[in-house]
């Protein structure tokens, strides 16, 4: 049986919870983490990495970091890792992806398989079914929420969407979430930094 961590702020400095940070540690001390910086490359949370690669190794973990494309998503199904830690950003590389790719497949025979993964932030959302309500809600805020993309189809892992650093959202747009939840019937599940969702995840392996 596999877990999914859903989280706000991960394993980040300044984010962090105690104990979001035990059940994370729970999980990961001692073992072999696939770092994921996809929601990285578009400049969003760079300056975070190195910060949570190494809080990852004073655990004893082995860190390996990655940008995951269609010619190295094999990494995955090789038994090697034991987490895989998705850092939050910018979702648009992890949708693009998910669009092109069988990589929400491989992502759940990861967790078939005992696996754990944690998402941070927007490498959260994108383990649902659906990120086009984050787009939504969020246009106008950032040029980055204002693309539009031919899909925002998630992995479809978990059915809880995440509204991440819900302590940071302004009066503003905590009433325009409740707006959209009304006028959609889309759930929306606020998380403060600090917070956690764990899920346990049991399904067959997908070919």
């Amino acid at each position: 049986m596999g877990k999914i961590i859903l989280t706000s702020g991960g394993y980040l400095d300044g984010q962090r919870g105690s104990e979001c940070d035990k059940e994370i540690e729970k999980h990961a001390k001692g073992k072999r983490v696939l770092f994921v910086d996809n929601c990285t490359l578009t400049g969003s949370n760079v300056k975070g990495i190195e910060n949570i690669i190494a809080n990852f190794e004073k655990l004893g973990c082995e860190v390996v970091r990655i940008s995951l494309t269609e010619g190295n998503l094999a990494v995955i199904d090789n038994k090697q890792f034991d987490v895989i830690y998705i850092t939050g950003g910018d979702s648009v590389p992890m949708l693009e992806l998910i669009a092109n790719t069988n990589v929400e497949d491989r992502f759940a025979n990861f967790l078939t398989r005992g696996g754990t993964i944690i998402g941070e932030s927007c490498g959260s959302i994108i383990l649902a079914n659906d990120a086009k309500w984050y787009f939504d809600v969020k246009k106008g805020t950032k040029p980055k929420y204002d693309v539009e993309l031919p899909s925002y189809k998630g992995m479809g892992l978990v059915d809880i969407n995440i509204y991440p650093h819900w302590n940071k959202a302004k009066e503003e747009m905590k009433n325009k979430v409740a707006a959209y939840e009304r006028a959609t019937n889309v759930e929306i599940t606020p998380l403060q930094d600090g917070e956690f969702i764990e899920i346990d995840y049991v399904k067959e392996l997908k070919k």
